[in-house]
């Protein structure tokens, strides 16, 4: 798999956790009471399910690159994407081993980060995300509120305290429903100016989802590489 779609898997591994942190906010509070409000709905998330759109821009690429799909999640650490355009993939997380499997090549690819000191280093900012509040990704990301805007949506961004962060990554945008308390829309800007923009629609929050609701079905036909990082 090339860097730049490896990369674009991981940086999705990001979005489950805003999209978690649900919440909504009144006029007239601060920012730390808005954040408050945030970990205490997102602490009521068990499951949720949503479909997507997003949209990549690369300094690769002259045009934006677009794909559709569906993105499961369930606490503690399962996650499942399913595209559906331009290509159908799956992409689940399972604690530490990445699936990843296209149905109309007949492949699949495993990614195992147990005892990998190098990819847990890397994947640590990350993966951190995942097990902490929003309260507390204010200890590593600084956190501006933007405001809200004409589409009703309030608008938070996150910037990266630490270096090893912000190598790659510049700034996280997140735009939040304040009726509903979901994020509908993200934004991420690398490092290297290439984004990733996502927006999310029919979202359903604690919906029955079993485990096997979130693990790919990969046939015994298809061709499995196995790998301990990418």
């Amino acid at each position: 798999m090339s860097n730049g779609k490896w990369a674009t898997i991981i940086y999705l591994l990001i979005l489950v956790i805003f999209l978690l942190a649900g919440g909504s906010s009144a006029l007239g509070q601060d920012v730390q009471e808005i954040i408050r409000a945030i970990d205490g709905q997102q602490k009521k998330i068990q499951t949720l399910s949503a479909g997507f759109s997003q949209r990549k821009e690369s300094s690769l690429t002259k045009a934006p690159l677009f794909s559709w799909g569906a993105v499961k999640f369930k606490r503690p650490d399962r996650i499942h994407f399913a595209y559906s355009k331009p290509e159908r993939m799956e992409v689940a997380l399972e604690g530490k081993t990445l699936w990843i499997y296209y149905p109309g090549r007949s492949q699949a690819e495993k990614y195992s980060f147990a005892g990998n000191r190098k990819m847990t280093q890397y994947l640590e900012p990350i993966t951190g995300i995942f097990q902490k509040t929003f309260l507390q990704l204010t200890e590593t990301y600084s956190l501006t509120y933007q405001g809200k805007e004409s589409n009703g949506l309030d608008r938070f961004r996150l910037h990266p305290k630490e270096e090893k962060v912000a190598k790659f990554l510049s700034r996280v945008d997140l735009w939040i429903d304040r009726a509903s308390g979901a994020i509908l829309r993200f934004e991420m800007i690398e490092a290297g100016k290439d984004r990733l923009f996502l927006e999310f629609k029919d979202l359903q929050i604690n919906t029955p989802l079993k485990d096997e609701d979130l693990t790919i079905r990969i046939p015994p036909s298809a061709r499995v590489r196995e790998q301990i990082s990418p």
